[in-house]
């Protein structure tokens, strides 16, 4: 039983990890379309951009793993 709660919070962890990921690939998607505006024109914007989503990524994912601390879901 041990091993197997160990388990569940071991994917319990990469699933938000997954999530947190799958963020970086909306941003890509969208700059990786053929359409114009006005934020592709701007220098160095796809680096902000990244820094951006990185900056709010982590937050997501400390947020999700205080969470499941609160609710004692995952003893870390």
């Amino acid at each position: 039983d041990n091993v197997r709660n160990q388990l569940i919070q071991f994917e319990l962890l990469l699933t938000t990890a997954t999530f947190v990921v799958a963020i970086f690939g909306v941003v890509a998607g969208v700059f990786g379309m053929n359409f114009e505006t006005d934020v592709f024109s701007i220098q160095n914007a796809f680096q902000w951009v990244l820094i951006i989503t990185g900056v709010v990524g982590a937050f997501i994912f400390c947020f999700f793993v205080w969470f499941f601390k609160y609710k004692r879901l995952m003893p870390l």
